[in-house]
């Protein structure tokens, strides 16, 4: 990528005396991008001395994260959750003194089947899925294979980089489940639902490995949500950086030993260098902004395709009855169209006034796409009937409704795809002042883009403090 090449090194000398932030030089960095990424990239970055700029075309720091507050409702439009095995973001809340405004979540997960909601807790899902009436015996005894292979699977789920489990990347989970004589039940009511839980697609389109990253690292494990949402956090991290907003970056390039950054806002067109950049945006934007890429790297990012979703949330005059779970599952067989409800009422509180509910419907992939340009109230409409599956009257409790559209979210994941993504690891330039970051370096959630954004940060670091 650039003439000037150097030996990165992971040397991290003179880093910190005491508590006090030692600088390399004070040298400049920029980090595009202010979404879970980029800004974990720029936090790292900022802690180790560097004098680190935030570009960001929004407005607004967070990404696919943002709560709304109205009317005394605290809503997610965004990720709901923090499973206490992200322990990357669980790191960050800690660094900067928010681990007190974490609130245990409710983990009660509802699976509904024909027209009944059969209770599992996320922290005990094994022991719940052994006792439950939503598998006949039968199908409990060849729970067993599922397990084993899980076990078998559990050092190879990484955050930072899953292609190391590509040896098993070569079914989707319908394949999979088919082959370990675990089609029936236990595929319509606990693996498929489980990947359109997490993904919001279907289980015979995307990679196995998929299921059991989300089987193992999101379920399984405590969850917390955060007093004030989920943008309290980026907030708080943005808040200690230097970030400018309505930044959009046209073009970031590498020659004589520094970086060109250009880049507009509403007052102006701008080029500015620097000692190095975090490139943090989703996958198949990347060449475009980053035009030196190599062709196979460049020609794998723009393979990436991403999913869409449209969220529903729901205040309501009063919390439904009967309703104990902070999540309901929707399984295929009884709407392929919707994936899952969040009671969020009863997910932790303070997310609704006293006496009042939140329930946020979620769509699945390809209903957001053909959906995406219908009015609000169409979407209402057409996708209330689904979650009154599950509660039922819930239209007749809807005091307002919030809808909202997000494109794109996470990689569309297929067979073969971590393959190809395990070739674009080792073909990483550690001597390049231009470093990417992203949730596509592994299945995507915010744990994995945080995880991304510090290693970036980390060797670019590496290569800095080696000059």
């Amino acid at each position: 990528m650039s003439s000037c090449k150097h030996k990165a090194t992971w040397r991290m000398r003179g880093r910190f005396k005491g508590n006090r932030i030692m600088p390399i030089d004070n040298k400049k960095v920029f980090v595009i991008g202010a979404g879970p990424s980029g800004l974990a990239a720029a936090w790292r970055l900022h802690r180790a001395g560097l004098n680190v700029t935030v570009l960001e075309k929004e407005l607004r720091p967070g990404g696919q994260l943002k709560t709304i507050n109205e009317s005394g409702f605290l809503m997610e439009a965004g990720t709901t959750i923090l499973p206490q095995s992200y322990s990357s973001v669980m790191g960050l809340v800690s660094e900067v003194g928010m681990l007190h405004e974490l609130v245990p979540a409710n983990s009660l997960i509802a699976f509904m089947r024909d027209e009944k909601l059969h209770y599992l807790r996320a922290d005990r899902l094994a022991w719940d899925a052994a006792r439950t009436k939503l598998f006949s015996l039968k199908s409990k005894l060849k729970v067993g294979r599922l397990a084993l292979d899980a076990f078998k699977l559990r050092n190879l789920m990484s955050y930072e980089d899953i292609s190391i489990a590509s040896n098993y990347d070569v079914e989707t989970p319908a394949d999979y489940a088919r082959r370990k004589g675990l089609d029936g039940e236990i595929f319509d009511y606990l693996i498929e639902p489980t990947i359109r839980g997490g993904a919001g697609v279907p289980g015979d389109v995307i990679s196995v490995v998929e299921f059991f990253f989300l089987w193992q690292k999101v379920l399984g494990t405590k969850l917390f949500a955060f007093e004030n949402g989920y943008s309290s956090f980026t907030d708080r991290l943005a808040a200690n950086l230097d970030v400018r907003y309505g930044a959009d970056v046209n073009e970031v390039v590498e020659s004589n030993c520094e970086v060109t950054v250009r880049w507009r806002d509403s007052e102006g067109e701008y080029t500015d260098r620097a000692d190095g950049a975090v490139v943090s945006v989703m996958g198949n934007r990347v060449p475009s902004i980053v035009p030196q890429l190599a062709e196979e790297r460049a020609k794998f990012l723009h393979s990436l395709n991403y999913t869409s979703c449209i969220n529903v949330n729901m205040a309501l005059s009063r919390p439904p009855e009967n309703c104990p779970a902070a999540f309901i599952t929707m399984p295929r067989p009884v709407t392929p169209d919707m994936f899952a409800l969040i009671v969020e009422h009863n997910k932790a509180p303070g997310r609704a006034p006293a006496g009042r509910g939140l329930v946020t419907m979620y769509a699945m992939n390809e209903w957001s796409v053909n959906h995406r340009d219908a009015l609000d109230e169409k979407i209402v409409e057409s996708l209330l009937p689904m979650a009154e599956k599950a509660i039922p009257k819930l239209g007749s409790l809807i005091e307002f409704t919030k809808v909202n559209r997000w494109y794109p979210v996470l990689v569309y994941s297929h067979p073969g795809l971590y393959k190809d993504l395990g070739k674009f690891h080792k073909s990483r330039d550690l001597g390049s002042r231009i470093h990417l970051a992203g949730s596509y370096n592994s299945s995507g959630n915010v744990n994995t883009a945080t995880v991304a954004g510090e290693r970036s940060a980390r060797e670019l670091i590496a290569l800095l403090e080696g000059l």
